[in-house]
C-alpha cells in the first residue's frame, strides 16, 4: 500500500523551503538556544545546531544535514557571525546530531520518538484502523497526535510502515473473527451470492448491485422485491456484522470494493476475506435500498403534487368559465326577478287607488314571481370551491395511480417509533396490516378537522382513496421534517444516530476531547463567560465607532440604515485577475488555474 507518493515522501523527509519572512521567523532563535549554540566547540556544530533548532521549531522534525538548504545555511552563519563555508554536512556527525537533538527536545519540552511513543502511536493507529479511515488521513492524524502529545515526528517511512502494520493487524483480526464466528448457515447464504441462479446467467451478487431509480410501478415492485431479499440476508447476517464492528466507514469501504470489482476478482480472495466483503456489501446495499425507496417515495410525491396542482388549475379555469356563465345568467335574472319585482312593489306602494289590503295582496303576487334557483346554484359552486372540494376531488381521482407506486414501498419500510408521530405510525401499521379503511376503523389521529370532515361524502360513505392520499402526504411531510426515520440507513436516520453514542461519550469524554484537541472546552462555563465578555467588548467597540461611520445614517424614528458604498470593478470580481482577459478561455486552462490556486486534483484519489 502506497500511502504517500514518491514526491510527497521526498518533500516530507526534507527540510521545509522557507521564504524570507519564514526564515527570519524560524531561524531567529531565543537567547537560551543561542547561548547553547555559542557554547559549542566548532563553527560546524554551531551552524548545524541552529539549523536543527529552526527546522524543529517549524515542523517538529529533524532532518539529515546533507538536505539543509544553502540559503538557510547562509542565514544561520550570519546569525552567528561565521563564514558560510564553516559548515560541512559530512563533518556534522550522527553522534553530535543526537546530542544536539536532546538539547532541542529538552528546550521545547518534547519527547523523543522512542519505544513508548511508538506504542502510544500504535494504539492510536489501531483505533483509526477500526474506524477504517483512509491511510493518508491516518498519516496526517498521526502527525497531529505526535505534536499534540509533544513527541518529535519521525521520518515518513517510520510512520507509513507503522500504519501498514496497523491496517494489516485489523485485517487479520477481521479474518479471524469471520473464521471463528461465522455459522454454517451464514456461510451458505454468502456462498449463494457468488452462485448464478439456474434461470439466469448472472450471479446473485451482481443482480443486487444496481438500484433502480425508475418510478414506474413495475420497477418499484422489483426494487421492493430486491429490498426484501437484502432485508432477509441482512437480518440473518446481523449477528456476525455486530461482531465485526465495521462501522459505517468500514461497511462503505468493503462494499465499495465489491461494487467496483468483477466476480473473478472477488472469487480469488481468501474465503474469509470474501465473506467480510460480502457481508459488508449486503449491509451497504440494504442501507442504500432503504434510502433509495424513500428517495423514490419523495420523487413520486413531488411529481404527484405538481401534476395534481396543474390539473386543479385546469379545473379551476374550467370552473371559472362555468361560474362566469352562471353569473351572466344571474345578472340577467336579477333584472326580472329582483329589480323588476322591486319596481313593481314601488309602483304598488305609490298607487293611490288601492287599499292597504289590496297592496299587500299585490306585493305577494309580485314576490311569488321572483326566481332564486340560478343564484343558489352559483352560491353552492362558490362555496364548494372555497372549501377545496374540487382540490380533494382531483386528489381522489389520481389516488389509484399513486397507490400503485407507493403502497408497496410503505408496506416494505419499517419506520422507527417516535412519540411525535405516534398517531401517524398507528395509521401506517393499520395500512400495512390491510385493516378495514372505514370511518369507524381507519386511524384518523394524524388528520386535522377539515380533512376528517372532507373524508365523509354527503351520503355518509367514507372516501378511502382520499384517505390514502392524506396518509401518503402526511408520511412525506414528516420524512422531510426528520420526525419519521429508519434505523438502518445512511440518509434518513435520526439526528442523534450520527453523533457519538451517549454511553461512549459519558465513558470516554476526556479521551475523546483530548484526541480532538478540545480539552480546554471540557467545562463550558468558563468558555461561555470568555466568549460573552469578548462579544460585549466587540459590541461596545462597534457602538463607539458608529458615531464616526460615514455610511451609518440615523432616521427620525431612531432606527438606522447602512449605505453600502459602490464596489470597484476589481472588488466586484475578485477572481478576474486570475483568468485571461480574452472572451473565450479553454476549459482545460480554467481547470489548471483553479488547480494551481486550490490544489483541486489532490481531492481525487483511488477508492482504496
Amino acid at each position: 500500500m502506497r500511502i504517500l507518493t514518491a514526491s510527497e515522501q521526498e518533500a516530507f523527509d526534507k527540510p521545509p523551503l522557507f521564504d524570507h519572512n519564514e526564515r527570519k521567523r524560524f531561524l531567529d532563535l531565543p537567547k537560551g538556544l543561542m547561548d547553547i549554540a555559542a557554547g559549542l566547540r566548532t563553527p560546524n556544530s554551531q551552524i548545524g545546531f541552529l539549523l536543527m533548532c529552526g527546522y524543529f521549531k517549524a515542523t517538529k522534525r529533524f532532518y539529515q544535514p546533507q538536505d539543509f538548504h544553502e540559503r538557510d545555511i547562509s542565514f544561520a552563519a550570519r546569525q552567528l557571525n561565521l563564514a558560510e563555508e564553516a559548515f560541512q554536512a559530512t563533518h556534522y556527525t550522527e553522534t553530535t546530531r543526537l546530542r544536539h537533538q536532546r538539547h532541542v527536545l529538552e528546550f521545547y519540552g518534547f519527547a523523543p520518538y522512542d519505544e513508548s511513543a511508538k506504542s502510544s502511536l500504535a494504539n492510536e493507529i489501531a483505533t483509526m484502523a477500526r474506524m477504517h479511515l483512509k491511510p493518508r488521513l491516518i498519516f496526517d492524524r498521526c502527525m497531529d497526535f505526535l505534536v499534540q502529545h509533544r513527541i518529535a515526528v519521525p521520518r515518513s517511512r517510520s510512520l507509513t510502515d507503522r500504519i501498514r502494520a496497523g491496517l494489516h493487524d485489523r485485517k487479520v483480526e477481521l479474518i479471524g473473527l469471520m473464521d471463528d464466528q461465522l455459522s454454517d448457515n451464514s456461510r451458505h447464504l454468502l456462498d449463494d451470492l457468488f452462485a448464478a441462479p439456474e434461470d439466469k446467467n448472472r450471479y446473485r451478487l451482481t443482480l443486487l448491485k444496481k438500484l433502480s431509480q425508475s418510478t414506474r410501478p413495475t420497477k418499484i415492485k422489483e426494487a421492493v422485491a430486491d429490498f426484501e431479499i437484502l432485508s432477509d440476508l441482512h437480518h440473518q447476517l446481523a449477528s456476525i456484522l455486530a461482531k465485526l464492528d465495521l462501522g459505517v466507514a468500514g461497511i462503505r469501504y468493503f462494499a465499495g470494493s465489491v461494487l467496483k470489482s468483477r466476480m473473478f476478482q472477488l472469487q480469488q480472495r481468501r474465503q474469509a476475506d470474501r465473506y467480510i466483503h460480502a457481508t459488508a456489501f449486503v449491509t451497504h446495499q440494504f442501507y442504500r435500498s432503504q434510502d433509495n425507496m424513500i428517495d423514490l417515495w419523495l420523487s413520486v410525491m413531488a411529481s404527484f403534487k405538481s401534476t395534481a396542482a396543474r390539473e386543479y388549475q385546469e379545473t379551476l379555469m374550467q370552473g371559472r368559465k362555468e361560474q362566469q356563465r352562471q353569473i351572466e345568467i344571474v345578472v340577467d335574472g336579477l333584472e326580472v326577478s329582483v329589480f323588476g319585482v322591486m319596481r313593481g312593489i314601488r309602483g304598488v306602494m305609490e298607487a293611490a287607488n288601492l287599499s292597504d289590503t289590496e297592496k299587500v295582496a299585490a306585493i305577494g303576487k309580485l314576490l311569488d314571481q321572483s326566481k332564486t334557483t340560478d343564484f343558489d346554484q352559483l352560491k353552492d359552486e362558490l362555496t364548494k370551491t372555497a372549501k377545496n372540494g374540487s382540490w380533494y376531488g382531483v386528489l381522489e381521482a389520481r389516488s389509484v395511480k399513486l397507490q400503485n407506486r407507493l403502497s408497496p414501498v410503505l408496506r416494505a419500510l419499517n419506520f422507527m417509533q417516535g412519540k411525535r408521530v405516534s398517531a401517524l405510525l398507528e395509521a401506517i401499521d393499520h395500512f400495512k396490516a390491510d385493516g378495514d379503511l372505514f370511518a369507524t376503523h381507519a386511524p384518523l389521529g394524524f388528520l386535522d378537522s377539515d380533512q376528517k370532515a372532507d373524508l365523509i361524502r354527503a351520503d355518509g360513505t367514507f372516501r378511502v382513496s382520499l384517505y390514502k392520499v392524506f396518509l401518503f402526504q402526511a408520511v412525506t411531510t414528516v420524512i422531510k421534517s426528520g420526525d419519521l426515520n429508519v434505523d438502518q440507513s445512511y440518509k434518513y436516520r435520526p439526528m442523534d444516530a450520527y453523533l457519538i453514542e451517549k454511553e461512549r461519550w459519558n465513558k470516554d469524554k476526556v479521551l475523546l476531547l483530548e484526541r480532538a484537541g478540545l480539552s480546554e472546552f471540557a467545562e463550558p462555563e468558563p468558555v461561555l463567560a470568555k466568549l460573552n465578555s469578548t462579544l460585549s467588548a466587540q459590541y461596545q467597540a462597534t457602538n463607539n465607532h458608529a458615531a464616526t461611520n460615514p455610511h451609518l445614517k440615523l432616521r427620525k424614528d431612531r432606527t438606522f440604515h447602512i449605505a453600502t458604498p459602490a464596489l470597484d470593478a476589481s472588488e466586484a470580481d475578485p477572481l478576474g485577475d486570475l483568468f485571461p482577459q480574452r472572451h473565450d478561455v479553454p476549459l482545460a486552462q480554467v481547470l489548471e488555474t483553479v488547480n494551481n490556486h486550490c490544489r483541486m486534483l489532490a481531492a481525487f484519489d483511488h477508492w482504496q
